[in-house]
């Protein structure tokens, strides 16, 4: 089954290029290209791929699995705790609980206004546990911490890209597989757990810093796509024959 970025790609690619941008693969066999673009010339090939950051999935679902939340007896607040991308959910559940209950008893001697960083907390890969008034006395939520970061340099696109393939080796390696083609394009999607500085750049403005240095790209990539999904990201290609330059397509 295609995934709906996959056929989302594949629109943007068409409606850029304004030519059709066919599904190729099928399941009949290993290495499948994603698509095929019908020049009038010849086909190219494109695959597709999505930048993923598997622990903080993994921590999501956990997460989910546990409504957000654990119930902690013995505490007469609720709590807010913040958790770091390299906590995990099963452990935080084992030993929270003793935790809170001996904060509650005696309370450590530096708290901030975001509240208790101990050196037991930060094992657990908890950046914060913060007490606060509730109806709901010993029910502590799991909050994941936030994302941020800053707008980059110009080079931040191209960098990301060179780590993005290098992680996904079959994406260059179907591309040099598949035969009678005249170009191989590589579409990666930006995610939600992605570099803010890509995702930054991603979003039409002057006050962007726009990607100039041509990216690095794996035996097999002649031609490169990178897209966003939030809302008023678009889309930046590099050709070799043109360089960088933003597409006009804006998520809705």
């Amino acid at each position: 089954m295609e995934r709906p970025d996959e056929e989302l790609a594949r629109e943007i690619v068409s409606t850029v290029l304004g030519v059709p941008v066919d599904r190729f693969e099928d399941g009949k066999a290993n290495g499948q290209v994603d698509a095929l673009i019908r020049y009038q010339d010849g086909d190219a090939a494109l695959e597709i791929v999505a930048d993923h950051d598997k622990a903080f999935n993994d921590q999501q679902a956990a997460l989910h699995d546990s409504n957000d939340r654990i119930e902690v007896s013995g505490l007469r607040e609720s709590w807010i705790v913040s958790l770091s991308r390299q906590a995990r959910i099963k452990r935080v559940k084992e030993e929270l609980p003793d935790l809170l209950r001996a904060f509650q008893a005696n309370p450590p001697p530096r708290r901030s206004r975001m509240g208790f960083r101990t050196v037991e907390l930060e094992r657990l890969g908890i950046e914060s546990a913060l007490p606060t008034a509730s109806r709901a006395p010993g029910r502590v939520y799991l909050v994941p911490q936030g994302w941020g970061g800053f707008g980059g340099h110009e080079g931040t696109v191209g960098e990301w890209v060179t780590r993005v393939l290098g992680k996904h080796g079959d994406v260059p390696a179907k591309l040099a597989a598949h035969p009678g083609v005249v170009e191989r394009h590589a579409f990666i999607w930006a995610t939600d757990t992605s570099d803010m500085g890509v995702q930054t750049q991603l979003e039409p403005g002057d006050d962007h810093p726009f990607p100039v240095t041509p990216p690095t790209l794996p035996t097999g990539v002649t031609h490169l796509w990178v897209g966003g999904q939030r809302w008023r990201q678009g889309v930046l290609a590099w050709f070799p024959d043109r360089g960088w330059w933003r597409a006009p397509w804006t998520s809705p």
